[in-house]
Parts: C-alpha cells; structure tokens; sequence
C-alpha cells in the first residue's frame, strides 16, 4: 500500500500535474474569452443568475478543451513506467517491493493523476467564473434551474476520460517501450475514433469519443450510461497494463516477444552494406548507399510513426470544412478535390509543412554507421547520399499527405476528371468564403481537378524541400538551434507576408489591397506554393513557370551551399543512433 501511495503522491503533486491543470484551466478561459468580453465591454453588462455555470458548461463542450483533453491527460505520470526501465530506477526499487504493488501503483497514480489534472482545472475554472462573473449577476422574475449537479456530472466524465487516456499513453508505451509513445498515442487514437466515426460510421456515435464528454447521441438513461461505459473500459484498461507490466518485469515469454517485434536492428546488421562496397565503386553506388542506411533508420524508430500519424491527424483535421460542406449539401466531390481545397489555402500548406521539423529534426544524420561511410567515401558523396534521402523522405511524405487527404474523404468521392457539384457551389455561390474554402472560380475555369491536383502537389513538394534545406544549412553552418530556429523562421515569414494581415494591422484602403496582394504573391515563398496565387492571364501575380522557376533556383543554391559547409563541419560522433 505504501508503494501505491508513493507513486499516487509523485503523479499528484509534481510540476507536470501542474502544468497540464493550468492548461485545462487556460483552455477553458480561452473558450469563454468573447463571451466574457461581451460581459465587460459591451452595453448590456448583466446576466441572469447562473450565467457563470451556463458559460463554464458552454466551454466544457467547445473544440479546444476537447482537442487537448488526451494531450492534457497524459502529461503527468504516463510515462513513468518507462523512465524507471529507461533510467535503471526499477533496479533500484523493485527489490524493496513486490511487482504487484510496484504495477498496481504506477496505474493507480497514471490514472487518478489524469483524471485529477482535468477536474482539478475545471474546479479552478469554475470558481474563477463565479469570481469574475457574479458581481455581473442579476435576479430575474423567472426561476433559474442550478447547473451545478449537471457540472459536477460532467466533471465525473473527464474524470473518467482522463484516466482512461492516460493509461493507454502507458500502456503502448510500455510495449513499445518508447517514452514519446506516452504522450502522442493518447491524441492519435483519440482523432483516429473520431475520423472512423464521423467519416465512415456515422451512427455508432458511441465509436466517438467526444460524445462522451458532451453526450451527443442517444444515450440510454440520460448519459449515465457514459458513466458505465467509460468505468469498463477503464477497468479493461487497467487489467490490459496489469498483465503486460507483470509479466515484462518477471521476464515472462510476452516480453521477449515485444523486445524482439520492436528491436531496432544491430548495428553491424545495418552497416553490413557498406563494409561490402568496394573502394573502385561508382560515387552513384554510394551515395545510393547513404541513402539506403538513412531509410533503414526509420525501422523501429517511433518519432517517423508519430509524424505521419500527426500528419494523418491534421490532413482530417484541415479537409473536414470540405467534407462536412459536401454532407450537409447533400453532393458529391471529386476524389481530388479534398486535396485541392485543403492546401489551395497558404496555412494548411504551412501547418503540413511544419511536421517536416520532426521528420528531420536529427538532421544531418549522424547514426552509428556514419563513420564507417567517411573513411570509404568523400564529403561531398555522403552529403549527396543525404540530399537524395531528404528529397526522397519528402517526396514520400508528400505522396502520404495527397491519398491521406483523398482517402479521409473517398467515401463521398468519384474518380472522373471533372469539378463535382459542391465545387460549383463553393467556387460560384460564394459559399467557398462562408466556410474559408478557397475554392476560386478561376481555379475551375482555368484547370481540371487532376492537373490541378498535380500542381498542388508540386508547388507543396518545392515549398517544403526549399524548407528542410534551409534547415540543413543552418545546421551545418551555425549549429542544431539556428536550424530549427531557421525553419520557423522562414515559416513565420511567409505567414507574416500576408495582404489581409497586412490590411488588418495597417487599416489599408480596398484601392491598395491589390498591389499589396502582388506584391506579397512575389515576395513570401508561401504565396508561391498557394496555386490561387498565380497569374492565370489577367493579373501582376506570378506565373506557375515562374514560380518554379524560382524554387529550383532557391534549391539548387541552398544545395551548393550545403556541399560547401559540409567540408569544415566538424562531426561529432556520441556512440548511439539518434
């Protein structure tokens, strides 16, 4: 028992538990804010009673505390299964304690320390609403029922949902024995129900795990069997982790089956092939090599899963304003057509192209078996093996983005090469703006939904290439920080060099918002890889062969340059892969 209270004590009262109840409190702030901005800055500055329970129940249902509740949950304790294994601390431990108390605790604290994290900020939220928003209170001639017994219902569901979602961050990371996995597989499972339910099995509301926390649907008993609901699985999941923990710790076949299904391959394994390349082989034989080591990298090596799983994630996230416009209406689209009105938009092309930052965060590449490369090649043939892998890796990511896109959408979808009718209604209707789609009227006229997509394709594949580059070079050149800064960098710039930023901070008149919009269509390297930006015959804006013209002139440089900062790079070799 003391084991148990031990751990339930680190979970409860350590700074990550802090941090993730302030995040839920600021979540839930930031969801109330025009509502309480209406409160103090606007002509009518009193509610009725109760109107702080209604906003703060208000604020329970919107997106953002739903989009961070999994991220929040698994903040505080999910990963301390697999720090003890990582940092021998279990070594240490185990032998003052049984196995059972020692799992038994560390799911204990997991859970209590996820649900408590999400009910602990909204208590703060709620008296910080009666704080702020009482004296704005006023009795009214009708009765007011209370919310508090509906809140405190509520609360007991993320609760429960806090505690489920932390247990599975530990229990895929305990298998996988990967500490990243603790916080990324909460937020990946939790959108990959909801795009299975919203997209392909849209009356099994219980497959969503949103409706559990607004209790959308129709639930039997008022929502309480939510509660039901959630309690099993929870249990379920606290057995499910019980049994792997129990039988890893006491070495148990099971654990050498998972060590074996997620062991990275032995280094002299991957480094066979190049020990076989023969000193008199062509440079293009090496560098493909190179190329070859880099790729094999990515087996069992969780941080490429989590990128393309995060880019899945927000592919569905940023096509769901087309998918839901073609349900409502009723029509079809053409199975391009989510991808071409999703990154047809500048900041869909920017958010994509950010998960780039994870994907080549180790770069330049300096595993095990680069040294083995150095002594039978040149500099410069290895930083060719590495260009042709982050144009490959990218090109690979990009090609992932594009059926990712149309598959999320397929269901609603039809392969002919022609503008379907929800594109007619967003691109002549005006509808396209209503619902910040930038589906063009020029962009129908001027293309079919193939060669557009095409474009697209390419003009993304240009934009985010010239951005790892760049990162590179940094890198090479000024050190692993200026590369990453590099990248935001250049990001910010393209999202800064916008004409509607522009025209809202500097209050500029319609007269000049075109020259604005010219002139930010040739100076932001994001304008250039949003296809709506182009010169299609009747304006200033660049051509598409212009624009490529300038990406290959862009990327060629940044290459050059790359090959000559690699001949003073002073490698640094730490014994281990990254």
């Amino acid at each position: 028992m003391k084991g148990s209270i031990l751990d339930i004590k680190r979970a409860v009262f350590s700074k990550h538990f802090l941090f993730a109840t302030v995040g839920v409190l600021l979540c839930l702030l930031f969801a109330s804010f025009s509502d309480m901005y209406d409160v103090f800055f606007s002509e009518t500055q009193y509610r009725p009673m109760g109107f702080h329970e209604e906003l703060l129940l208000k604020a329970l249902s919107s997106d953002i505390i739903l989009l961070v509740t999994p991220i929040l949950a698994a903040i505080p304790y999910t990963s301390s299964f697999v720090d003890d294994e990582k940092t021998g601390f279990i070594k240490a431990y185990l032998p003052r304690t049984t196995v059972t108390r020692y799992v038994v605790g560390k799911e204990l604290g997991c859970a209590l320390s996820g649900g408590l994290s999400l009910v602990v900020g909204i208590i703060a939220a709620y008296g910080l609403y009666a704080l702020l928003l009482l004296p704005h209170e006023t009795l009214v001639n009708y009765y007011v029922e209370p919310k508090f017994g509906e809140i405190t219902f509520r609360a007991l569901l993320f609760f429960l949902q806090g505690a489920c979602w932390a247990l599975v961050g530990m229990f895929l990371s305990s298998i996988t024995e990967n500490i990243y996995l603790a916080y990324a597989a909460p937020f990946i499972l939790y959108y990959v129900l909801i795009i299975l339910q919203e997209r392909y099995f849209r009356k099994a509301f219980m497959l969503n795990p949103k409706n559990y926390l607004t209790l959308n649907g129709a639930w039997p008993l008022g929502g309480k069997s939510a509660v039901f609901l959630t309690a099993v699985i929870l249990m379920i999941l606290l057995l499910a982790f019980y049994i792997i923990a129990e039988r890893k710790l006491r070495g148990g076949e099971s654990e050498h089956r998972f060590r074996q299904l997620f062991k990275p391959r032995p280094i002299e394994k991957r480094i066979s092939h190049s020990k076989r390349i023969k000193r008199k082989a062509l440079p293009l034989h090496k560098v493909l090599s190179v190329t070859g080591y880099n790729f094999r990298m990515w087996r069992g090596n969780m941080r490429i899963v989590l990128t393309f799983a995060l880019a899945f994630i927000l592919c569905f996230l940023l096509s769901d304003k087309a998918a839901s416009f073609a349900y409502e209406m009723g029509t079809a689209m053409q199975a391009f057509e989510p991808f071409v009105w999703t990154f047809g938009d500048a900041n869909s092309v920017l958010l994509i192209s950010l998960l780039l930052v994870l994907l080549f965060a180790d770069i330049p590449f300096l595993g095990a078996g680069v040294p083995y490369f150095l002594v039978r090649m040149k500099r410069r043939t290895w930083a060719w093996g590495q260009l042709l892998y982050i144009m490959a890796a990218i090109t690979i990511y990009m090609v992932f983005i594009f059926v990712a896109t149309s598959v999320i959408c397929a269901q609603n979808s039809f392969i002919g090469n022609m503008w379907s009718e929800t594109a007619a209604i967003l691109g002549y209707s005006g509808a396209g703006k209503a619902v910040a789609l930038p589906a063009l009227a020029k962009t129908l006229e001027m293309s079919r939904p193939y060669q557009c997509a095409f474009i697209i394709f390419l003009l993304m594949l240009a934009y985010t290439l010239t951005l790892v580059l760049l990162m590179l070079f940094f890198k090479l050149k000024f050190g692993k920080g200026a590369g990453i800064a590099a990248a935001f960098g250049f990001s910010l710039y393209g999202f800064l060099l916008n004409p509607e930023l522009f025209k809202q901070i500097l209050h500029m008149p319609d007269e000049l918002m075109y020259k604005a919009n010219v002139l930010t269509g040739w100076l932001s390297p994001l304008n250039h890889a949003t296809y709506h930006m182009h010169n299609f015959g009747y304006d200033l804006l660049p051509r598409l062969w212009q624009t490529f013209a300038i990406f290959v002139f862009i990327i060629a440089g940044l290459m050059f340059m790359i090959l000559r900062a690699i001949r003073r790079y002073n490698f640094m070799f730490l014994g281990y892969d990254y």
